[in-house]
């Protein structure tokens, strides 16, 4: 976590430092938006249910079709190393698609919101591992994935901003071995760096 930190504002500095060379210029929607950055999530342990924090990375690529309406893929990965008395791991990974909607009437500040729907993976000792009393290892699991959310991008100039906040719900349906159900409710916060080209 903390060298997470230490990176995203190492980044910040460096981006600031990049855009003082030119002021923020309106030259139109970017054709391509390309973000890449810290993930955090809040998630539900697949078999007691109980609540668990989770580390990594997400990234997307989004094509804008016009100054509101594009198409984001996404994907991610998030860890946790230590998460029952046993320290069994668990490892989740998403790939998703869905529409974007951006309101681009400041120049700095684009506020957006997106709908996400693909699969995501669930692995780790957790999965891997038998679980005591008996019970046989539940296997790697597959399952379908939904986000929906929004979040806040700071234009630096037409190429680089930086993605203030991205927070979601994140909902899966992974492997519970039969128990609290085959499904998490989760949150997903993400910030990081976007790269933009082209223009409309």
């Amino acid at each position: 976590m903390r060298r997470a930190l230490q990176f995203i504002t190492f980044s910040l500095a460096v981006l600031f430092v990049l855009s003082a060379a030119g002021a923020v210029s309106a030259q139109g929607t970017p054709k391509v938006d390309i973000f890449g950055g810290y993930s955090y999530m809040h998630a539900n342990i697949v078999v007691s249910g109980s609540p668990i924090n989770l580390n990594g990375a997400s990234g997307s690529l989004a094509y804008n079709f016009n100054d509101w309406l594009g198409v984001v893929g996404d994907v991610g990965v998030y860890h946790q190393g230590s998460i029952t008395a046993n320290d069994l791991s668990l490892t989740v990974s998403t790939y998703q698609v869905g529409p974007r909607v951006s309101l681009r009437r400041h120049h700095h500040l684009i506020p957006f919101g997106q709908v996400l729907i693909g699969a995501g993976h669930a692995g780790g000792t957790l999965y891997t591992s038998s679980l005591g009393g008996g019970l046989a290892p539940l296997g790697t699991s597959n399952g379908f994935v939904l986000t929906a959310g929004g979040g806040v991008d700071w234009k630096l100039n037409h190429t680089i901003g930086i993605r203030l906040l991205q927070a979601e719900y994140l909902y899966s349906q992974f492997e519970n071995g039969g128990t609290h159900g085959n499904q998490q409710n989760n949150v997903r916060l993400s910030a990081g760096i976007v790269l933009s080209f082209g223009s409309h």
